[in-house]
């Protein structure tokens, strides 16, 4: 049902790796900022609005907590320092924004026609095909303008269920068939990335859950299993989370009695970097 992690861990030591590029890029994002140094905590030159089209003279990435991946770039009044890489791309984009009006929601369900209608008008939205076999929306959660839509059919000896997001804000279906990769009945829409880049869905009945992440620009899915908490998003394209250790990663004992032992990592887009923060958190 699942797709194995497939994501290429490394462990980086030096403390600045660089080389040189010269590829034109748009900067764009609600916290996108022109840095003095590739540092979070330095001095900020300018904030930048919407596709900053730029230069970029360097890449720099450091070893710091969270990995972060600088570019030193050239925008084109000359103007020159560092910007976080999260916040480039190789190609315009539409313009983010973090204020949003849209209304509540109720739905219908009838031969094989999912409706999306506005609650106190009963103004239809949107109608999604979701095929004769399903008969009652199992449930709905809406983080910002993304919707899922769970939608199932039971009856006495079986059931089954599906799941759809729905962007209210292009009106249109982002994803479809997700049961194809999470049990939908046990799925639960935990978080969107800053700037709407990234879905996270998470599965499972106890606290070790699976978590997925889909990347809305490639329409792939990242597992991650039996991760006992909530990943944290500290930037559009990465998050911080605790990954359980095994054997071959670590000197340290794996378990103490009722505690296994946990690493921080961090994920940049696709990328997974290891650090050297360990814990041991409970069992149950």
């Amino acid at each position: 049902m699942v797709q194995s992690k497939g994501i290429f861990h490394f462990f980086i030591c030096a403390a600045f790796v660089a080389c040189n590029s010269s590829k034109n890029i748009y900067i764009n994002g609600s916290k996108a900022t022109l840095h003095e140094r590739p540092n979070e905590k330095s001095k900020i030159i300018r904030k930048l609005t919407g596709n900053t089209k730029a230069l970029i003279l360097e890449e720099v990435t450091n070893d710091n907590s969270d990995f972060r991946h600088w570019f030193k770039v050239r925008l084109q009044n000359r103007l020159e320092g560092y910007v976080y890489s999260d916040f480039s791309y190789f190609e315009s984009q539409n313009p983010f924004t973090n204020s949003l009006s849209l209304p509540k929601l109720k739905f219908e369900l009838h031969d094989g026609k999912l409706k999306i209608l506005e609650k106190n008008t009963s103004k239809l939205l949107d109608t999604i095909d979701v095929g004769n076999r399903f008969n009652k929306v199992f449930k709905t959660k809406q983080i910002r303008q993304f919707l899922l839509i769970v939608i199932g059919y039971e009856n006495e000896r079986e059931d089954e269920y599906e799941g759809v997001v729905y962007d209210l804000k292009k009106n249109r279906v982002i994803v479809r068939n997700l049961s194809k990769q999470i049990l939908m009945h046990i799925c639960y829409f935990e978080s969107v990335s800053p700037d709407d880049q990234f879905l996270v869905f998470d599965s499972g009945t106890s606290s070790i859950r699976d978590k997925f992440v889909y990347d809305i620009s490639t329409s792939k899915f990242h597992l991650f299993e039996s991760m006992s908490l909530e990943l944290k998003w500290i930037a559009p394209k990465t998050f911080i989370y605790y990954d359980r250790m095994q054997e071959n990663e670590t000197n340290l004992p794996i378990r103490k009695g009722d505690y296994v032992l946990e690493e921080k990592r961090i994920w940049r887009n696709g990328t997974i970097y290891r650090t050297n923060t360990t814990r041991y958190t409970y069992q149950d």
